[in-house]
């Protein structure tokens, strides 16, 4: 009887060792699929599509798209000409959610009316989405930094692309789209504090 009773004993906790086992394994790979799924959620929506969603809070020539790194959160910043005022839009760069859109007047006189070596006098600007992408297409890494340069009748992007700790400049033709030049720098100067080296 008493080694019935320990064998019956020892059935149950083998039992119940085994589906607390298999309570512990199905507990860890829910925790493991809930750990790929947030960090497949913590891929940047990239510039195009921050530029996408900046443009319709407000429309006009997008001049400028940086992405920001703080303590707290990750942007998009992206800076748009209207007619008499600039507008500062900041777009999560995981999410897409708008986080914020600051409106500034904006008197300059500027004649924006410049040409390429290559464009006609009727040419419009290409977008800073394709600019980017031209940019990324000579040069492989993430695209930090976009910015409209309109200088001596010309208007070129200037696309900034990290690479690890390298960080090249492409020149891209704002009309055309035909990277200009490339300017690689290797340094570690961090004095903008946007959480990336350039």
């Amino acid at each position: 009887m008493k080694k019935q009773l320990l064998s019956s004993v020892a059935a149950a906790a083998i039992i119940l060792g085994g589906a607390y086992g298999i309570s512990e394994f199905r507990s860890g790979t829910a925790d493991a699929a809930a750990t790929v799924q947030q960090s497949q959620s913590k891929t940047l929506i990239g510039v195009a599509k921050a530029e996408e969603i900046a443009l319709k809070s407000a429309p006009g020539q997008v001049e400028s798209i940086e992405l920001e790194k703080k303590l707290s959160s990750t942007y998009y910043d992206i800076d748009i000409q209207q007619k008499n005022q600039e507008v500062d839009v900041r777009v999560d760069a995981y999410t897409g959610k708008v986080v914020s859109v600051r409106k500034e007047a904006d008197n300059d006189d500027d004649d924006y009316s410049y040409t390429s070596a290559g464009a006609a006098s009727d040419a419009k600007l290409i977008t800073a989405a394709k600019a980017a992408a031209a940019a990324n297409a000579a040069i492989k890494g993430k695209v930090t930094d976009v910015d409209l340069d309109r200088d001596d009748g010309t208007a070129v992007y200037e696309v900034e692309i990290r690479n690890g700790r390298i960080s090249t400049e492409v020149g891209v033709d704002a009309y055309t789209g035909k990277v200009l030049y490339t300017d690689v720098d290797s340094g570690d100067d961090d004095d903008d504090n946007d959480g990336y080296d350039n």
